[in-house]
């Protein structure tokens, strides 16, 4: 893709020439590369995205957010005289007509960024304390848009976790059984009504409805956090596309989802997925550190329930994805995404197993927070 990779690059505000470009990740919804373009004598890195349209269907709407989101961050660490700030916050490259994206003649949209140099992401915590460090960067990430101004950003996809809303798509998809696949998962499908039942129930006690909705991120995975290659410190929150409107239980619920189980999303081998609670006591730690300054009574009720919310959320996503033919989650292999559906409803049961010790370390580390904050005072 050299060829199109220069073209896509000599549309943006870039200054030198183009020298190469390869694959950068393995996403499952946009396609990523690097690109190198020489200027004074130097190389200067850039990342360039292929939006995918079949999920976001409205990308100028997308980059719109994108754009004030990163605008607000970065006056907010400079206000704080935070260092290094190029590393800190994304620095999106416009067009060179001055749009933050730009339409091919083939019908694709893309995007480009400057590159973060000497950062990494990661795909699995490597411990606690970088579980801790994770958590409490997201959190300071909802708390530095707490005062975005107005309007409100645009909902880049609707119901994105709205646990409801999924389990009545999942039910369509079984009623519909567009892919002719509902015969290979019955006991799935049986499992998965009962999954929902339960949590839906635990989610009703604590009154999801009395949490304040706030300017989430709504995809808190460890590999949307750029950390110094170096130190390890948390750099940058990244994958800003769903960046808008929404509860605690979504932030909180997706990074215990990702971060405190060892095993892959796409575990087959069931009996080894745990939950680990020296991890997720770390994330609870991290998260209520980072979110002193605004997590209420109500939201708190909220963060034992959501890891095992977001699993099941994710596990009824895989099925009906599967039951649909596969058109939303890219596959790797046959049966891809029933293998993630195996794997997240487990974790889901997992993290129900130990509710209990859960709260009690939700509770523990909100003491903590909050005495750390009199402490300052």
């Amino acid at each position: 893709m050299t060829d199109e990779l220069r073209a896509v690059g000599e549309r943006f505000a870039i200054p030198g020439r183009f020298r190469d470009a390869q694959p950068l990740g393995r996403g499952h919804i946009h396609e990523t590369f690097v690109a190198s373009w020489e200027s004074g004598g130097a190389a200067v890195r850039y990342v360039h995205q292929r939006i995918s349209t079949r999920v976001f269907p409205d990308p100028v709407r997308v980059m719109d957010n994108v754009a004030r989101v990163t605008a607000h961050l970065r006056a907010a660490l400079a206000r704080r005289g935070a260092p290094d700030l190029e590393r800190r916050v994304l620095t999106l490259v416009p067009a060179r007509d001055g749009a933050p994206l730009w339409f091919a003649p083939d019908g694709s949209v893309w995007r480009t960024f400057r590159m973060i140099e000497g950062a990494v992401t990661r795909e699995t915590i490597a411990g606690p304390a970088q579980a801790y460090q994770a958590a409490r960067a997201f959190a300071e990430f909802a708390g530095a848009l707490a005062d975005l101004p107005a309007p409100p950003l645009a909902v880049t996809i609707p119901g994105f976790h709205d646990l409801g809303r999924r389990f009545a798509d999942f039910e369509a998809a079984v009623a519909g059984d567009p892919a002719r696949r509902v015969h290979e998962v019955e006991r799935e499908i049986a499992a998965t009504r009962a999954a929902y039942a339960e949590v839906r129930r635990l989610l009703a006690a604590a009154d999801p409805g009395a949490a304040p909705r706030r300017v989430m991120h709504h995809d808190c995975k460890l590999n949307n956090l750029l950390l110094d290659a170096e130190t390890g410190e948390a750099l940058c929150v990244i994958d800003l596309d769903t960046v808008m409107e929404g509860s605690v239980l979504s932030d909180f619920g997706e990074l215990v989802r990702t971060a405190a189980s060892r095993s892959p999303e796409d575990e087959t081998r069931l009996e080894t997925i745990a939950f680990d609670l020296a991890l997720f006591e770390a994330l609870a730690k991290g998260y209520a550190a980072g979110a002193a300054g605004w997590l209420g009574e109500p939201e708190s009720r909220l963060l034992p329930l959501a890891g095992p919310t977001l699993a099941l959320m994710n596990a009824i996503r895989f099925l009906s994805d599967f039951l649909m033919g596969d058109v939303y989650f890219r596959v790797h292999r046959e049966g891809h995404n029933l293998d993630r559906h195996r794997a997240q409803r487990r974790l889901a049961e997992r993290m129900l197993e130990r509710l209990p010790e859960a709260r009690r370390i939700v509770a523990a580390a909100l003491g903590e927070a909050q005495s750390d904050v009199r402490d300052l005072r």
